[in-house]
């Protein structure tokens, strides 16, 4: 049968990948290589191996066939054609409740358990729900967009003529913009003018907002000092026009990148710089009010995205981005003007990078007072969950 043949691939991929680079990269390197395989092939295959991936740490000792079964099940809560072949019994069962889903495989596997997906509790962030963030892996992660000033009119009319459906994120009204969430398969290629009139970002990201502005005054001078895509940096400019923005970051490549989106964007491009900001002389000289820190992590609280990374993860990595952490902290924190405000950011759910990071940095005499901190749990959005801090210099 043809959906034996793309188990075998699944697991021929499986045994092939190390986790070397991000598993979508891998992927197209191997569907390029193996043209035989059409497009409806190449999907149930790469649903094969990414469910495999959403189990963790749970059931690593059954063979793969086996456990790309169990995700099949677990993550899917429609009838799914590739489990009807390879498990009928299962595949009556997809719509039935997670938790009665996990009471079948227990049947069958007595051993499993789903706190087993991430098995590092005791290092979570005290915020998290480690039962609830285990399950979260087995949910999909949903594609988020933040509309752009005066756009949400002609965005929403551009989404209904293209007969695309979205879901107000932020029903409630809490950040300063409107944000509209899709199923994670969803294109939007084409149908509106990204950067312009709405940007691709986590709803969690976008939660950051109501730490990147003062209330109801504007920030007229900052620094995003690891920019990384930008996201950030243009909602920065969104929520404070005519704002001096600087931004870096140590990649070259991400630099051009974003200058590329602020002027998809229709913004005037802030001053650029490449620096690692561990080395105290890639510091800028100029002092700055307001600095907003998103520093390079785990980025544990994205792996619903990118499952192959939990399933990879070496949790000595943790000491190795922390101290990095510390270091940039410091350092930037010496460019900061008295009275100024430093956020920082993370997109772990480790307390080893958050909460931790700046107890240590505080205790150092870095001049910095924590004024607020919040652990951003987007796992019950199926969104990110990320971890953001304001400090203000003394």
């Amino acid at each position: 049968m043809i959906i034996d043949n793309l188990l075998r691939y699944a697991v021929r991929i499986l045994d092939a990948y190390a986790g070397e680079m991000p598993l979508q990269g891998w992927l197209k390197n191997f569907f390029r290589e193996n043209p035989q395989m059409g497009s409806r092939d190449r999907r149930m295959v790469t649903e094969m191996v990414y469910c495999f991936f959403r189990l963790g740490h749970a059931l690593r000792n059954i063979p793969k066939e086996e456990r790309i079964k169990v995700g099949l099940f677990l993550s899917n809560h429609q009838k799914e054609p590739i489990l009807e072949h390879l498990h009928p019994d299962w595949h009556g069962q997809t719509e039935k409740s997670i938790l009665e889903k996990i009471e079948i495989v227990q049947l069958k596997y007595p051993d499993f358990l789903v706190t087993e997906i991430f098995p590092w509790k005791n290092q979570l962030s005290a915020a998290i729900d480690h039962w609830a963030y285990c399950i979260s892996f087995l949910e999909r992660p949903r594609l988020f967009i933040r509309i752009r000033p005066d756009k949400e009119k002609q965005v929403r009319e551009k989404l209904n003529s293209h007969q695309i459906a979205f879901q107000d994120a932020d029903p409630l009204s809490t950040l300063p913009f409107k944000v509209f969430s899709f199923p994670s398969a969803t294109k939007l290629d084409g149908v509106f003018t990204l950067n312009a009139d709405a940007v691709i970002q986590d709803l969690s990201s976008q939660r950051t907002a109501l730490y990147l502005k003062k209330g109801d005054n504007k920030i007229s001078e900052a620094w995003d000092c690891c920019a990384g895509s930008g996201g950030k940096s243009i909602m920065m400019i969104d929520l404070n026009p005519g704002c001096q923005l600087t931004v870096s970051d140590i990649r070259e490549s991400i630099l051009n990148n974003l200058k590329k989106r602020f002027i998809e964007a229709r913004l005037t491009a802030p001053k650029f710089f490449k620096a690692d900001l561990t080395d105290q002389n890639d510091l800028p000289k100029q002092m700055f009010p307001f600095i907003v820190a998103d520093l390079p992590c785990t980025g544990s609280g994205t792996w619903s995205r990118t499952p192959e990374a939990l399933y990879f993860f070496d949790p000595q990595t943790i000491s190795t981005f922390r101290q990095r952490q510390q270091k940039i902290i410091s350092n930037v924190a010496s460019r900061l003007k008295p009275g100024g405000t430093l956020v920082y950011i993370t997109c772990s759910v480790f307390a080893g990078e958050n909460e931790e990071v700046l107890e240590a940095g505080l205790a150092k005499g870095t001049e910095l007072k924590l004024k607020d901190q919040e652990l951003i749990g987007g796992y019950h959005q199926q969104a990110d969950s990320m971890y953001v801090a304001r400090m203000v210099k003394n």
